[in-house]
């Protein structure tokens, strides 16, 4: 009888340790700020963009080789309408959009303006206001998109 109330103790000694191990592991940990959108692929799409709005065959952006969050599309936009998405071929999936509905693209440079990560919901897109040639650059670590009119 003695050696099953060793067992015992020693048992409820185990479960003691590992349940304050395991308290260990539940520290809380916070991240200040927006934690980086990973994706390894961003496309544009929109009356304005070379695809059109076909989201089954949207525009590539490119990933920046200093920095593989930083997508970067380097060519036409016509006077329009235009959206980036994470992935191609279905309209409910996460798209990036400006922070308000009509958000203009010009020959005015912009310079790490905020955008939103979003599914459903409004249809917020951008508005190019001036046909060229643009750098439009999104980065997904810092939630942010520059453009830059590179002329005609």
């Amino acid at each position: 009888m003695k050696i099953y109330k060793y067992i015992a103790v020693a048992a409820v000694a185990l479960l003691g340790m590992i349940a304050a191990s395991c308290d260990e592991e539940r520290e809380l940990i916070v991240i200040e700020g927006n934690i980086p959108i990973k994706t390894s692929t961003l496309y544009i799409v929109g009356d304005a963009t070379p695809a059109g709005w076909d989201i089954n065959n949207p525009v590539l952006l490119t990933a920046s080789d200093e920095d593989p969050l930083v997508f970067i599309y380097e060519g036409n936009l016509t006077k329009g309408e235009m959206k980036a998405y994470l992935t191609p071929g279905n309209w409910d999936s996460p798209c990036v959009r400006p922070m308000t509905a009509g958000s203009p693209i010009s020959k005015a440079n912009i310079d790490k303006e905020p955008f939103q990560l979003y599914s459903g919901g409004e249809d917020l897109k951008w508005s190019i206001k001036d046909s060229g040639n643009y750098r439009v650059i999104f980065d997904m670590r810092n939630w942010t998109y520059s453009t830059t009119y590179l002329g005609l």
